[in-house]
């Protein structure tokens, strides 16, 4: 029974919630980054997924498969 008491306390302490709690508050991120290389990223990013999705419909209409 004392192993699972001190199992249960070990797991407590190492928790890293309780140890962010116990830390000083964390301050707003400084803005490093201006907003038009996000834009871009998110184009890109949606862009190739598009783009992906589209290739895949574009071949899987080409050939039919004999079963």
């Amino acid at each position: 029974m004392k192993n699972f008491f001190y199992s249960i306390l070990l797991f407590l302490l190492s928790n890293p919630l309780l140890a962010a709690v116990r830390e000083e508050p964390a301050s707003a991120p400084v803005e490093t980054v201006s907003m038009v290389y996000v834009v871009v990223f998110g184009l890109l990013f949606v862009g190739m997924i598009v783009g992906f999705f589209i290739y895949l419909w574009m071949n899987d209409k080409g050939e039919p498969q004999d079963k």
